[in-house]
């Protein structure tokens, strides 16, 4: 695989050269995304998912492209395989907390009061893990 130093041949380089090799890799960076995309896309069409992964797999093992590292997930792999993330928890409760908010001061006490049950779980959760901070 090509390095930095196989395509920049002086030793040192001023800012400004710099400057223009980088913007030149970033440009190739986005077109090679957008290329690989319309390639599988391609791809795809004509001969299907299972066809094309195999095939950017094994091309992907002869170059010695490693698979990326997959980041490490918040909810834990043993769990029940249910599409809710912490993140996405925090999204909904944030587009909740945006069209609820001018609403909750007109709330009466049975409404305030289910909603303290339905947070209060979240908020002994964010203690906990702020006292885990703590100690890291």
């Amino acid at each position: 695989m090509l390095t930095l130093a196989d395509l920049i041949l002086p030793e040192t380089l001023t800012q400004k050269e710099w400057e223009h090799a980088h913007t030149q890799l970033i440009i190739c960076k986005k077109a090679a995304n957008k290329w690989l995309g319309q390639s599988r896309d391609y791809s795809t069409e004509r001969w299907g998912l299972e066809y094309t992964a195999d095939k950017e797999y094994q091309l992907e093992l002869e170059l010695g492209i490693s698979l990326p590292e997959p980041k490490p997930a918040l909810n834990p792999a043993d769990k029940t395989k249910a599409i809710v993330t912490i993140e996405g928890l925090s999204q909904s409760f944030i587009l909740w907390q945006r069209k609820m908010s001018d609403e909750i001061p007109q709330w009466d006490k049975d409404r305030l009061n289910r909603a303290l049950e339905l947070l209060e779980p979240m908020e002994k959760e964010a203690k906990r893990v702020r006292e885990l901070l703590g100690k890291v």
